[in-house]
C-alpha cells in the first residue's frame, strides 16, 4: 500500500523526512503554488529515485483536504480535515514540534473535531497530550476516552538522527562555513508573531554584543525566513563579522538539527525548538516572552522553570558567560529531555516505523 506525506506548511516536512527516507512515499500540498514551492525547495532530495523533473520525492496536489481517492496511509503533520475511505486509507495526525503554544489558535475552525478524525495521533511528548487535553477543555469536554483510544506514543526519529551526526560537530561547522571554530557558537532560534517572536526586536542588539565574542547563528521562524536578506546585507554594511544565517526555508542545506550540534547554547522565546534542544544538554536562555496563550506544564516540562530568562535591561553577553561557566539548569538537562521525550526504552512507547509497516500491512 502506498504512504501518504501531508504538510501545510513547508518546515513541517522536517518532522516528515525521516518517515520518508525510510518508507518512501509521497507529499501532499494543498495548492499549485505549494507544489511548485516544495519542489523548488526539496530538489535533490528523492531518495528512491524518483522520476521527477528536479529529482525531488513525488508530490500531489489534493484541494480542501479531499483525499477520498487514495488508498494506503497519510501521516499529516498539520491539524487537516481530511475525507477519504475509512476501508482503504488510513489517517494519522503527528503534531510538530512540543512547544507549550495551544493547539488551533482559532477555535471556530474546529480543531478537537478535526483531531477526532484521525485514526490515530502520534505523540512524540507527554506535552502533546496535555495540550490535546487543554484543547478539549476549551469545548467544555471532560471525557477523552475516544480520543485517548486513537494515541500512539513514539520516538521522535529526528533524534536519532541527532545522534548520528553528532560526532561530525567540526564537519558541521565547516559546511556552514564558521570561521573561528575556537569560540563557542550561540545559535539564537525564535519563532515568530504567532508566538511573539522576538527576531525584529533583538536581532540588531544581539548582532552587534554577541558577535564581539562569540560566532552567532541566526535560524528564523519559516514565516521570517523572509528576513535573511536585509538581515545578511546590514550585516554587510555594519562590518559585522562572525554572524551566520540559517534557512528554514531551505532543509536540505539549513536543518534545525545541525545547527544544534553546531552550537555551545541556544537563544529562543516560545519556540519549539527549547524543547527539543534539550537533547544536546547545552545551556539555554530564554528571552522573556510576552506571550499569554501558552499552557502551565508541570515544572518538570516547563522549560521556563528551568533556564537563565533574558529581560530587555539584561546584558546578554554577561548571562551567556554564566550560562556556559555555571550549567545552572542544563546539567538537569538529560534528565528534563526523557521527561519532556518518549524514549524507545519505554515499555509503552512503539517504533513508528514498524506500527506503520504493520498498518500497512492490515489495509
Amino acid at each position: 500500500m502506498a504512504m501518504y506525506y501531508y504538510a501545510n506548511q513547508l518546515y513541517q516536512l522536517s518532522y516528515a523526512l525521516p518517515f520518508y527516507k525510510k518508507l518512501g512515499g509521497t507529499i501532499i500540498v494543498n495548492s499549485i503554488s505549494k507544489y511548485f514551492k516544495f519542489h523548488n525547495q526539496l530538489k535533490g532530495m528523492a531518495a528512491f529515485n524518483e522520476n521527477t523533473l528536479l529529482n525531488t520525492p513525488n508530490i500531489i496536489i489534493r484541494k480542501n483536504g479531499n483525499m477520498q481517492d487514495l488508498e494506503g496511509i497519510i501521516l499529516s503533520f498539520s491539524n487537516l480535515w481530511i475525507e477519504r475511505d475509512p476501508a482503504k486509507c488510513k489517517i494519522i495526525f503527528h503534531e510538530h514540534g512540543a512547544s507549550d503554544k495551544r493547539i488551533g489558535s482559532n477555535l471556530k475552525t474546529k480543531p478537537l473535531e478535526k483531531l477526532k478524525n484521525f485514526d490515530y495521533i502520534f505523540l512524540m511528548s507527554p506535552k502533546n497530550q496535555i495540550k490535546i487535553k487543554a484543547l478539549a477543555e476549551s469545548f467544555d469536554e471532560t471525557n477523552l476516552a475516544d480520543i485517548e483510544d486513537k494515541f500512539v506514543k513514539i520516538h521522535n526519529l529526528r533524534f536519532a538522527e541527532y545522534l548520528e551526526q553528532s560526532v561530525n560537530k567540526q564537519s558541521i561547522l565547516n559546511n556552514i562555513g564558521i570561521k573561528d571554530s575556537s569560540r563557542k557558537t550561540v545559535l539564537y532560534a525564535p519563532t515568530w508573531r504567532f508566538g511573539s517572536g522576538t527576531l525584529r526586536k533583538y536581532f540588531h542588539q544581539f548582532a552587534r554584543e554577541i558577535t564581539k565574542e562569540y560566532n552567532l547563528i541566526i535560524r528564523p521562524h519559516f514565516h521570517d525566513a523572509k528576513l535573511i536578506p536585509q538581515y545578511k546585507l546590514w550585516a554587510f554594511t555594519h562590518n559585522i563579522n562572525n554572524i551566520y544565517f540559517s534557512n528554514p526555508a531551505n532543509l536540505k542545506k539549513h536543518d534545525t538539527f545541525t545547527d544544534f550540534i553546531a552550537s555551545d547554547i541556544l537563544l529562543s522565546d516560545t519556540s519549539a525548538v527549547l524543547y527539543e534542544y534539550l537533547i544536546t544538554e547545552n545551556p539555554i536562555i530564554i528571552i522573556h516572552p510576552n506571550y499569554g496563550r501558552q499552557i502551565e506544564m508541570p515544572d518538570n516540562l516547563n522549560i521556563m522553570k528551568n533556564s537563565v530568562i533574558f529581560n530587555k535591561q539584561d546584558n546578554i553577553s554577561s548571562l551567556i558567560i554564566q550560562a556556559l561557566e555555571e550549567k545552572k539548569y542544563s546539567i538537569k538537562y538529560h534528565k528534563m529531555y526523557t521527561d519532556c521525550f518518549y524514549t524507545p526504552n519505554e515499555n509503552d512507547v512503539v517504533d513508528a516505523i514498524d506500527f506503520i509497516n504493520k498498518l500497512n500491512n492490515n489495509i
